[in-house]
């Protein structure tokens, strides 16, 4: 782009527009994976809806490709393109509580510690991942697992309007009485529709305090405990949550010295329901096998959001896989244990997520997310720090992925999945007859494909331009 064209950009933004030769344009361009080192044309970081429209427009009329950025989280990259131009809604991070209706608004830009901080302040939460540095956006329109999946299903069960500009410029509010067909598409088939600006939620009454921490127990008793928590997990109370983690101990202040970077299986427990009945439920996870530490206790919710970001800060080198496993029997907990005693780097962990309840109660094609069996979600969450090991560690993973897909389903959760050469992951996740129904939405709001740094879908007819 000249600097006629750039100036143009800028006299018609309230935020800001960065070029290579503009100071903080590589911190700008930076995303969560260091393994992305894309190089935009521009970066527009935009303040308000009227900003996403001009830099659409502005987009379409150079004939500039276009990536979105909401928290800069995606594992993939998605928020960031080579010669394009990167519409950054990460100053948009505005969330209004109406406590009277139990709901919640937010920008398109908001990460979840955003989201929690305010709506604690009414006792309020939406159920949502699992690491603070989040964004809302890729969270819910991918689906949503986290801690409160049991009682409260995914996040995009829980929305209830989305605000959207359209590759045309044209602003567009989805909901279940206006748009329908766009606001079934928006709940878990990605970005591939236009720029979501903001989402309305459903809370629910959580928190302030809930009890939450670690119980560590030796890795190489892994398949004992895995087998504790399958038998566990099926009577659980809805408003319990948890999960195994494979891990080298990092040194944080829940865990005793002695056990830093020691090779550990964890059990992540959450329970977020009535407090006078929170150490009863919790009793059997706390009391099985005698768990080389407990750091079990009552903590604010904006506090557990965070536990997990220790595991996995922003710039390190990343290389994801996922799988729904269908069934957690003897096979498939020996394999799980021979992966988790066998991480390629002390940054890496294998989380265990029980899939169930809530989640799996919803009709499956009541939304686009294509996965509502009971079942098991493997994450497989590979990072190192050193170049060197790229090519040693992206081996590891995609090894562990072959051997999770001798038992899984072919479906993945694609918020947790890196883009692979080898393997189509997302026709691998919508059927034939969903990928259809969500194609022909993509035709009806950006028949050209402009959305395509995405778990991307092509629209029903034509090619990308």
């Amino acid at each position: 782009m000249n600097n006629d064209a750039l100036d143009r950009l800028r006299g018609a933004l309230l935020g800001e527009v960065l070029r290579p030769a503009d100071a903080g344009y590589d911190t700008a361009r930076r995303v969560y994976n260091a393994m992305i080192d894309k190089r935009p044309a521009a970066i527009a970081r935009c303040l308000g809806t009227a900003d996403v429209v001009q830099a659409i427009r502005f987009a379409r009329e150079e004939g500039l490709l276009i990536a979105v950025r909401g928290g800069g989280h995606s594992v993939a990259g998605h928020g960031t393109c080579d010669g394009g131009l990167v519409i950054d809604l990460s100053r948009m991070r505005g969330v209004h509580v109406d406590p009277v209706r139990r709901t919640v608004r937010v920008q398109g830009g908001a990460l979840l510690a955003d989201v929690d901080r305010e709506t604690q302040l009414h006792g309020l939460a939406i159920p949502t991942g699992q690491m603070s540095e989040t964004g809302i956006a890729g969270l819910t329109l991918n689906g949503g697992v986290g801690m409160m999946l049991h009682k409260y299903g995914l996040t995009c069960d829980n929305l209830l309007s989305a605000d959207m500009v359209t590759v045309d410029g044209e602003l567009v509010t989805a909901s279940a009485d206006s748009h329908p067909e766009l606001f079934w598409a928006l709940r878990g088939g990605g970005g591939n529709f236009g720029v979501v600006t903001s989402f309305e939620f459903r809370a629910h009454p959580v928190g302030p305090t809930m009890l939450a921490g670690f119980l560590a127990h030796p890795v190489d008793q892994a398949e004992e405990v895995l087998a504790f928590l399958r038998d566990f997990s099926a009577t659980s109370p809805a408003h319990l949550s948890a999960d195994a983690l494979f891990i080298h101990a990092p040194a944080a202040d829940f865990v005793p010295e002695a056990f830093h970077g020691v090779p550990l299986i964890t059990l992540f427990v959450r329970y977020f329901g009535p407090m006078e009945e929170a150490w009863e439920a919790v009793r059997p996870l706390r009391e099985y096998g005698g768990p080389l530490y407990d750091s079990i206790g009552p903590m604010p919710l904006v506090a557990v959001q965070s536990m997990l970001d220790t595991f996995t800060p922003a710039g390190n080198l990343h290389y994801w896989t996922s799988e729904f496993l269908p069934r957690m029997g003897t096979e498939e907990i020996a394999v799980l244990a021979a992966i988790g005693s066998d991480l390629p780097s002390s940054l890496t962990t294998v989380n265990i997520h029980p899939f169930d309840t809530a989640a799996t109660d919803v009709p499956p094609d009541a939304t686009a997310f294509a996965h509502r069996e009971d079942s098991w979600l493997i994450h497989v969450i590979c990072q190192w720090k050193d170049e060197a090991d790229s090519d040693r560690c992206r081996t590891w993973v995609k090894n562990v992925g072959t051997m999770l897909k001798t038992f899984g389903s072919g479906n993945t959760y694609l918020n947790t999945t890196s883009e692979d050469d080898d393997t189509d992951r997302v026709r691998a996740f919508w059927n034939d007859h969903r990928l259809a129904r969500l194609s022909e939405v993509k035709a009806q709001y950006d028949p050209h494909n402009v959305l395509r740094f995405n778990h991307n879908i092509p629209p029903a007819s034509g090619e990308a331009s």
